[in-house]
């Protein structure tokens, strides 16, 4: 199973960057490979990115399916759509004490069927790194 955990220090206010994580609209078009995303209701999420696993670019759709979540985490389960890539995740926000925000990002990834033999290795790679590249964005984008 290929996990990636990254976190950011921001200096924000609080209630700004928990609106920010709220509102999936602002943060789902950061995903590095972004080619667009659909709400099919207010709890779910479609997102499709163009992955690069190495040798193959493949475009890929996947659903957040929205989870129980409080003002300072944003959860979710990750159901493939286009391949069998199954997974969860979270954002999430601590107060330091220094008065910065820290968001952080975790996505756990898992293929399966056919070609999990071959995914898997390729996703142990592909899924940290997303994260580090989503959290630093969204640091960035939340601070604009």
């Amino acid at each position: 199973m290929a996990t990636g955990l990254y976190s950011e220090n921001i200096q924000i206010e609080r209630a700004k960057l928990q609106e920010f994580i709220q509102n999936k609209e602002q943060w789902a078009v950061l995903i590095p490979g972004y080619l667009h995303h659909e709400f099919p209701n207010d709890q779910n999420m479609i997102w499709v990115f163009q992955g690069d696993f190495g040798i193959i670019q493949k475009a890929v759709k996947v659903e957040l399916k929205g989870k129980e979540s409080n003002l300072n985490q944003v959860m979710f389960d990750l159901v493939g759509l286009s391949d069998p890539i199954n997974g969860d995740g979270y954002f999430e926000i601590t107060q330091n004490q220094d008065g910065t925000c820290q968001l952080a990002g975790n996505l756990t990834m898992k293929a399966s069927g056919f070609l999990a033999g071959m995914m898997n290795p390729i996703l142990e790679k592909f899924v940290p790194q997303l994260v580090e590249k989503l959290v630093q964005e969204m640091a960035v984008k939340a601070s604009i």
